[in-house]
């Protein structure tokens, strides 16, 4: 089933944003490197920049649920160009940090994008929308982290990221058209009051703290044990993120159908296979598809997402996506610190524990996981009405 028309629109943005992200986000830390970061400064920065976004997706939310949510988009995607022109432009580690942090800064949108396309998205399931939608977004970074790598290696890292920033320029245009959506009115006398008390939401909650840290902690310094342990340069890691991206697309594109719960375990799976390559093989083939599974970390936190609205009522789902996507951050943040300690006393630490925890919290989801919606969903409102596929 197609795409509304208002969520194709979000994916063609997702594409060119996308391509921007792809050219530097799997180059980031060694960029930092390059400016003078150790092991341990490099996980202090990404944890500290990821911190400010851990802080900004329940405010998001709420503003969204509140006052609607196409100008919180806007202003995300122009403070993102913003963001990567500072960090162009920077001559130092501490300006280059500060363009850093309010790139993450500007990913409070992700509470209000979540919203909006399960709000537009017509008579198609939650996981499906999300996993087309945000199909935009690999389908762009599949070719942008090899051309990246090799500007990087050709020219220097710096000017990847003013290229991102043009590329944000135009995917913000693409935004611009994009129809508002009424804000739902609550059923009861306070807007959130039963959501702080829903239990199933709060145990979700409580899982997926659990769960992505255990998937998310090999992530920050991946691309430094690439290149120290396995010898692959600036470029070669560029491919290898185009892996990754292209893991992406497949994962939502075949997958995205599935039911929530299992597509987040599989996405467990795919990130144990991953680290398993990463410690045992360093050739160029097997590192492709350790690469590729590392598409699991996106691939899980869409499926978490789309279980979110299975145990929350439709006025409630911004500052519930706000919440989940804080919590994801938040585990970002203790995975960066812990990984930089880690990786100092042994760069393959970080993997390590990260296998074993992805073993012991595999079961977990398999027994706590949401199964069944809380309540009847109606279909959504905006875009091609009809009922809407919750139960799948």
């Amino acid at each position: 089933m197609a795409l509304s028309r208002d969520n194709r629109r979000i994916a063609l943005a997702l594409l060119l944003a996308g391509v921007g992200d792809g050219m530097f986000f799997y180059l980031r830390p060694l960029y930092l490197k390059e400016l003078g970061a150790d092991p341990v400064a490099i996980g202090s920065i990404l944890a500290t920049a990821s911190a400010v976004t851990a802080f900004t997706h329940i405010p998001a939310g709420y503003l969204a649920d509140r006052f609607g949510r196409k100008h919180l988009i806007l202003f995300s995607w122009t403070l993102t160009a913003v963001a990567l022109l500072v960090m162009h432009l920077a001559r130092s580690l501490e300006g280059f940090v500060a363009g850093l942090i309010l790139f993450m800064f500007a990913n409070f949108v992700m509470a209000p994008l979540t919203a909006y396309i399960v709000e537009a998205r017509g008579a198609q399931s939650v996981q499906r929308a999300l996993t087309m939608s945000f199909s935009g977004y690999g389908i762009g970074n599949v070719m942008s982290p090899a051309v990246g790598g090799l500007i990087g290696r050709t020219y220097g890292l710096r000017l990847v990221f003013g290229l991102a920033a043009l590329a944000y320029v135009a995917s913000t245009f693409v935004l611009m058209p994009l129809r508002p959506q009424p804000v739902a009115a609550p059923t009861g006398r306070t807007r959130y009051a039963a959501l702080v008390r829903n239990q199933r939401f709060l145990g979700f909650l409580a899982l997926m703290f659990l769960a992505l840290g255990a998937m998310v902690l090999g992530i920050p310094l991946l691309p430094n044990y690439v290149a120290e342990v396995w010898g692959f340069d600036v470029g070669m890691i560029g491919v290898f993120g185009t892996f990754q991206s292209l893991g992406i697309v497949v994962l939502n594109l075949t997958l995205g159908q599935r039911l929530p719960r299992r597509g987040f375990m599989i996405a467990q799976l795919l990130m144990a296979l991953s680290v398993l390559l990463l410690l045992t093989t360093g050739q160029v083939g097997w590192m492709g598809l350790a690469y590729f599974c590392q598409a699991g970390w996106n691939f899980g936190r869409t499926m978490a997402l789309s279980q979110v609205r299975r145990v929350v009522e439709a006025h409630e789902t911004g500052l519930a996506f706000g919440f989940t996507e804080t919590i994801a951050y938040v585990v970002i943040v203790a995975a960066s610190f812990a990984a930089g300690v880690l990786y100092q006393y042994d760069p393959a630490l970080p993997f390590k524990l990260s296998l074993g925890l992805i073993a012991l919290t595999l079961p977990l989801v398999w027994l706590f996981a949401p199964r069944h919606d809380a309540h009847t969903v109606e279909a959504s409102p905006v875009g091609e009405a009809s009922t809407a596929g919750e139960g799948l």
